[in-house]
């Protein structure tokens, strides 16, 4: 494989080395020696681009450049979530920034200070159950609230550790800096400005209001409440609903991606609106458009992770096929990673972010490697026996790229998972294109209705099926444990039988080629 054909990939792994090298260092060098050095270095390059003529050092040289944004970046971010915490009471105002969580003892919040040395920090706020428990359940996005309360770090609990799962790093990944407990008579609601805060937090607190109330159109149709969980979970990425057993439910039986808003639940949307506007003259428009409510949606649901990757993808696709061409390779992944990582460079600690990398650069590297082992008269012949094959290739080869993470983080394997998604990949598409169709008939309450019934009805048969598939005997392996060497060493290995079937594939063409060459 040709690196020099894959720019961006060179660049992602540049980038990657630098934040992780400005991670390690960081608290050892200050930020704005790094940014010192940055500024040196793109003068050295400009000089070198414009007096050299030497195009391998102007290349090193912006290699280094990049190598070094990265590590500036990281500190940069780390510095800001750095925050002074002297355990003392104070008063904080803050926005209600996710719906409460309820749980055991506690009910759980996530905050954004509007005010004060914090401002435009998150915190999860912790409100215990009492008198007051059920004013805090009935919170909902946007409504402001002061609290009185003491801020704590955020720390590993052992009770709760699950495989290799760093808390803190998690909770700083999605910029959150501290944890309150607040007791009866802590806090009240009032209003709060939100002036201070950026525009980006603003737009998204407004549109995950939105969210919540698409969300409650779903609910008022009497769905059971798994099926209503699950459709919240796949469609609005609200995952508050979904309790202990349906998650363990869905990691048994290998079907936790379908929770998790992917590149899938995009690709519905950019399907439909490029149906819409199909005939060539509206290509342009219909490409314009189906970018603008995708990125509308990515705001709308938080802009996890894997929903910035697919959306920067899709996006690059867009131009694709605007250009005339139907592709995208391993150079638009790199490029996606370059993006998110160059907004919040913390998200390569984020597993969703790896996780979902991972399994897109598996389909795209290894689907191809995997066309040859089913006998082509077989595919030609039975339509339905392509198709699942195209899925089972396209579910091997994501799961090969995400296995060692998976045992490495969580310590599991599902061992059906190809089974799994024979099943609930086509329920997922299905519920997928129904919730659209439910959503858009907001103002068409009875046919709402109706069409909310049949998704119903359709996540309740997946979570049967997949509870079925959980509950059979050595449906998933348990207590695995191994280190970050070796889950570098499996990666080793997968990619020297990569590079292995490229060195076999050529080495059968050029003896083909000699055998008919002898022939004639």
């Amino acid at each position: 494989m040709n690196t020099q054909m894959y720019p961006f990939l060179r660049i992602a792994i540049v980038l990657v080395a630098g934040i992780m090298v400005g991670d390690m260092l960081y608290g050892h060098v200050p930020v704005r020696v790094v940014l010192w050095a940055l500024a040196v270095l793109v003068c050295a390059t400009i000089v070198a681009y414009n007096k050299s003529g030497n195009p391998l050092m102007t290349t090193s040289l912006l290699m280094l450049d990049v190598f070094v944004l990265g590590m500036w970046n990281v500190g940069r971010v780390e510095q800001r979530l750095d925050v002074p915490l002297n355990g003392e009471e104070e008063t904080i105002e803050a926005v209600v920034a996710e719906r409460p969580v309820v749980g055991l003892r506690t009910i759980r919040c996530m905050l954004i200070v509007a005010d004060g040395r914090l401002t435009g920090r998150r915190i999860s706020a912790y409100f215990h159950k009492d008198s007051m428990a059920e004013d805090a359940r009935q919170l909902a996005v946007g409504d402001g609230v002061r609290v009185v309360s003491r801020l704590k770090a955020i720390t590993n609990s052992e009770r709760r550790q699950n495989g290799h799962f760093d808390n803190v790093r998690y909770q700083h990944v999605h910029g959150i800096v501290a944890r309150t407990y607040i007791n009866k008579g802590g806090w009240k609601r009032c209003r709060v400005s939100m002036r201070k805060l950026g525009l980006m937090l603003r737009v998204l607190i407004g549109m995950r209001s939105g969210r919540d109330r698409l969300l409650s159109q779903c609910n008022l149709h009497n769905m059971s409440e798994s099926a209503y969980a699950v459709v919240a979970a796949m469609t609005m990425g609200d995952r508050s609903g979904l309790t202990r057993e349906l998650r363990q439910s869905y990691a048994a039986s290998g079907a936790s991606h379908v929770l998790a808003l992917s590149g899938m639940h995009l690709g519905v949307i950019y399907g439909l609106l490029s149906l819409l506007f199909v005939h060539h003259r509206m290509r342009v428009l219909g490409q314009v458009l189906a970018m603008v409510v995708i990125w509308a949606y990515a705001t709308l649901v938080g802009m996890p992770p894997s929903v910035l990757r697919s959306a920067t993808m899709l996006t690059i696709f867009a131009f694709v096929v605007l250009t005339g061409r139907r592709q995208v390779s391993l150079n638009t992944l790199a490029f996606a990673a370059v993006v998110q990582l160059a907004i919040n460079p913390l998200s390569l600690w984020d597993v969703g972010f790896q996780m979902s990398f991972l399994a897109v650069l598996g389909i795209v590297m290894l689907n191809l490697r995997l066309r040859d082992v089913a006998t082509p008269i077989w595919l030609s012949r039975w339509r339905v026996i392509r198709w699942m094959w195209s899925l089972v290739k396209v579910s091997l080869a994501a799961q090969i790229a995400v296995a060692p993470l998976s045992m490495y983080y969580f310590g599991t394997f599902p061992c059906y998972f190809l089974l799994t998604n024979l099943i609930a990949v086509p329920l997922a598409m299905l519920i997928l294109y129904s919730s659209v169709v439910m959503y858009l008939l907001v103002f068409w309450v009875w046919m709402q209705g109706i069409v909310a019934k049949c998704i119903g009805w359709m996540a309740t048969l997946m979570n049967t099926s997949l509870g079925f598939i959980a509950s059979l005997p050595g449906a998933c392996m348990y207590g695995i444990h191994i280190n970050a060497r070796q889950v570098w060493l499996m990666y080793a290995l997968l990619l020297v039988a990569y590079l292995m079937s490229f060195y076999i594939e050529r080495r059968n063409i050029t003896t083909a080629s000699r055998s008919a060459l002898d022939k004639l």
